[in-house]
C-alpha cells in the first residue's frame, strides 16, 4: 500500500511556527502531565519509576499529537522533598533558530506547595526534522 505523507508542503511550514519549537507552547503541556501523575501523591520509592514512565510517555504522546515537525527527547527526575539539593547538567549543540529546550519544575515556583513531598523536573528538547 502506499505510503501516507501529511498533506503539506515545506513552503508553508516555513512561514508558520510550525518550524519553531516555542517553549511557552510546551510548558503548559507538560505542567499538566506531571499535575496528572503526581497531584496529592506521596513519596513512595518503589513507586517513583512507574510515575517517570507515565509522565514521559504522557509528555512524549502530548507532543507528537501536536504534529509538528520535531524529533523530541523528554527527561523527567523525581525526588523525596527534603531539604536535598538537585544539580543537574544539560548541553546540546542545535539549530539555535528552530530548536530549543523547556525546563518544567513541579510543584512551580508560582504554586509552591508547603505540603508537597514530591519535586519533580522534566526536560524537553524539540529538534527540527
Amino acid at each position: 500500500p502506499p505510503i501516507a505523507h501529511n498533506s503539506f508542503a515545506m513552503d508553508d511550514l516555513q512561514t508558520s511556527d510550525a518550524l519553531t519549537f516555542i517553549p511557552e507552547q510546551i510548558e503548559p503541556l507538560v505542567q499538566e502531565a506531571i499535575e496528572a501523575v503526581l497531584k496529592d501523591k506521596v513519596f513512595n520509592d518503589k513507586l517513583v519509576q512507574g510515575w517517570v514512565d507515565d509522565i514521559c510517555s504522557n509528555v512524549t504522546k502530548e507532543l507528537v499529537e501536536t504534529n509538528k515537525p520535531f524529533k523530541y527527547l523528554v527527561s523527567c527526575t523525581i525526588m523525596q522533598k527534603n531539604g536535598a539539593g538537585l544539580h543537574a547538567g544539560h548541553s546540546c549543540f542545535w539549530d539555535v533558530a528552530n530548536d530549543s529546550t523547556v525546563m518544567v519544575r513541579w510543584p512551580s515556583e508560582k504554586r509552591k506547595d508547603p505540603n508537597a513531598r514530591v519535586v519533580c523536573m522534566v526536560a524537553v528538547y524539540g529538534l527540527a526534522f
